[in-house]
């Protein structure tokens, strides 16, 4: 049973001769139905109270709410960003690796044909050596063969003129 504090205030109570003061008990009514009074007051704004506080509770927890799906989102961008990232990271890792076998089969191509070119040009380069030479050779032959015949001939010219001086020496 709810009271109020003009139901406490209207009371009345049958009389008997023997009862309390019929002003003391109606003063004290007066001052519990004021103190009942000022309960009810301070349990209305309590009430309202809490209701604005269940109502921040309500809009925390929705704040609350959109702030984890906002963190779940980020999470779950951060880890496709990621996942999108190492992807494009492998994709590069293997076309520099592709461009790198590339290179260097183009780089040992290279060097194969500078090889075989080294080789080219060092048996040219003994050929033409042994050509120089040869004819080197066929110089020195001659002027060898030259030079015997100059000092054939000097060796018959003084053997004429010592003949001669021989001949003159007689007469």
């Amino acid at each position: 049973m709810e009271i109020s504090p003009i139901e406490i205030r209207k009371a009345s109570f049958k009389k008997k001769i023997s009862g309390f003061d019929p002003e003391e008990v109606r003063a004290f009514l007066e001052i519990i139905a004021d103190e009942f009074q000022e309960l009810l007051n301070e349990n209305e704004k309590l009430k309202e109270k809490n209701k604005e506080l269940e109502e921040k509770i309500a809009h925390y927890m929705d704040l609350e709410d959109s702030l984890n799906k906002a963190l779940t989102l980020a999470q779950k961008s951060a880890e496709q960003i990621l996942k999108n990232s190492e992807e494009k990271a492998s994709v590069i890792i293997r076309e520099a690796e592709q461009k790198a076998k590339k290179i260097l089969a183009d780089l040992e191509l290279q060097k194969s044909k500078l090889n075989e070119e080294i080789r080219a040009l060092k048996r040219r380069k003994w050929e033409i050596l042994q050509s120089i030479r040869g004819g080197l050779e066929y110089y020195l032959r001659l002027i060898t063969k030259e030079v015997r015949e100059i000092e054939r001939a000097r060796e018959i010219e003084h053997g004429s003129l010592f003949d001669n001086t021989k001949n003159k020496k007689e007469t």
